[in-house]
């Protein structure tokens, strides 16, 4: 008889993410040097989790909340044990949690966590790796190519990480560090690989991508990188997240007019409108005076435009008057989406030793309020649209509803709503579904909206 062959199990380790798009870029940093060591990788769900080998954990902790989630998500892990059958049913798979919660909390977690395997902090891929190899050492000797080989619809393409700001509430420069730029060479290298491989839509970020280059011994910054990005064949979308409102320049504008595929959408944190506000925020006053007059430039230069900011509501010391002045901006902007945070004193942050903190209540009120009255407008600036005609691109399809889901070029992934288009009536749900496949783009009517999703209906091309 001949010699038994032994098979060989390659083990597998699910991610789940919270927090930013900059997560995400960390995640997939994570999977991908996972996968370079001989391990599948997979996306964290109720079913991947309880039959993966090891669980990663990747966390956020930039306010309280965020925090809060990311420990409920660590204790949904640890719950996980092996499937039935498992050789080891006893045994909970490791559990390793990397990410901003570990640069920030390591000690503490270590102690009230014991169940937990590993704690890795942000970008720390060969300490990952060497965890796995001492839990799960039947990997594979050779790199694993992922599993799900289809392009996705889009592509996070971050061109710098850290933080050399002072905002006195902001707790990234201490987890992520300062500014760091990567290689220009490095990023088209990047970009033009996804666009490649099918990925047609790219997302720039950074914490702030108006600094891009100021940190590198070349003359390039976001705008030279912006010129050869945007005429990379085949690419479809190019969208630029968090800016800074310093770096809405007339350059910028104009070069974002100047490409048509350069998404027409702007997201700029701005926090607040007060002056007084502003200062002890750690930000310049003026930069916000100057946004207002360069927001009316890019409405005229792209009539089209999308913004969306991010406000705090409830800050030290802010007045009912300051508040009202914060409110009256948000109505007279008329900013498309809104996001609204109540205050957070976070630990280690010079806010959280200034005087006159607000009650936890009536941060919360206040922030409820600027979010009712954004979205109040913003979902008016959604429903505007019907009738309109434009492209979208297929993100997936809802069995359920009979529907595919996209996105529009004014909606960024996971927080600006989606598209729902029906089949046209003479089309089966079957027929529909196989004509447009993910990450196809197709023209569309918008028909109805509601909140910030829109109903289409296909048009001829």
């Amino acid at each position: 008889m001949g010699q038994a062959v032994t098979k060989l199990t390659i083990p597998t380790v699910a991610f789940t993410t919270l927090g930013c798009p900059k997560n995400e870029v960390d995640t997939d940093l994570m999977r991908k040097a996972v996968e370079a060591a001989g391990y599948y990788s997979s996306e964290y769900s109720d079913e991947v989790g309880n039959s993966a080998d090891a669980i990663v954990v990747n966390t956020c902790s930039f306010i309280q909340e965020a925090t809060e989630a990311s420990i409920e998500a660590i204790f949904d892990a640890l719950a996980l044990t092996l499937p039935s059958g498992s050789a080891t049913q006893k045994e909970r798979p490791p559990v390793i949690v990397a990410g901003c919660i570990v640069n920030r909390y390591a000690e503490d977690l270590s102690e009230e966590m014991p169940e937990v395997t590993a704690f890795i902090k942000v970008g720390d891929t060969d300490a990952l790796v060497k965890v796995l190899r001492d839990c799960l050492p039947a990997a594979s000797q050779l790199p694993i190519v992922r599993a799900e080989t289809e392009a996705r619809s889009y592509e996070y393409l971050r061109i710098a990480d850290g933080c050399d700001r002072k905002c006195t509430f902001c707790t990234i420069p201490s987890i992520r560090g300062s500014y760091v730029s990567r290689e220009p060479e490095d990023i088209l290298t990047q970009a033009q690989a996804l666009v490649d491989a099918g990925t047609y839509e790219l997302i720039v970020i950074a914490q702030d991508i108006s600094r891009y280059g100021t940190d590198l011994e070349t003359d390039t910054n976001l705008i030279h990188l912006l010129n050869q990005l945007a005429v990379i064949p085949k690419l479809k979308r190019l969208r630029l997240m968090y800016l800074q409102p310093e770096g809405l320049t007339d350059e910028l504008l104009q070069t974002m007019a100047k490409h048509s595929t350069i998404v027409p959408y702007l997201e700029i944190p701005l926090q607040h409108i007060a002056s007084r506000i502003l200062k002890a925020m750690g930000r310049n006053p003026r930069d916000v005076e100057n946004f207002q007059v360069q927001l009316a430039k890019a409405r005229e230069l792209m009539p089209d435009l999308t913004v969306r900011t991010t406000l705090i509501a409830g800050f030290p010391g802010e007045t009912a008057e300051e508040f009202n002045q914060l409110c009256v901006f948000v109505e007279e902007a008329s900013f498309d989406y809104v996001g609204v945070f109540p205050y957070s004193p976070e630990d280690e942050t010079r806010a959280a030793e200034l005087p006159d903190q607000l009650d936890d209540s009536l941060r919360l009120e206040r922030a409820q309020y600027i979010r009712d009255l954004a979205d109040q407008i913003g979902w008016q600036s959604t429903a505007d649209r019907i009738g309109q005609e434009l492209e979208v691109l297929v993100e997936g399809h809802d069995s359920a509803e009979g529907v595919l889901v996209a996105r529009a070029a004014h909606q960024t992934p996971d927080i600006d709503g989606i598209v729902r288009i029906t089949p046209p009536k003479d089309s089966s749900i079957e027929d529909f579904f196989a004509t447009y496949e993910v990450n196809s783009y197709l023209k569309v009517e918008f028909v109805d909206s509601l909140l910030y999703d829109m109903d289409a209906i296909p048009t001829s091309a």
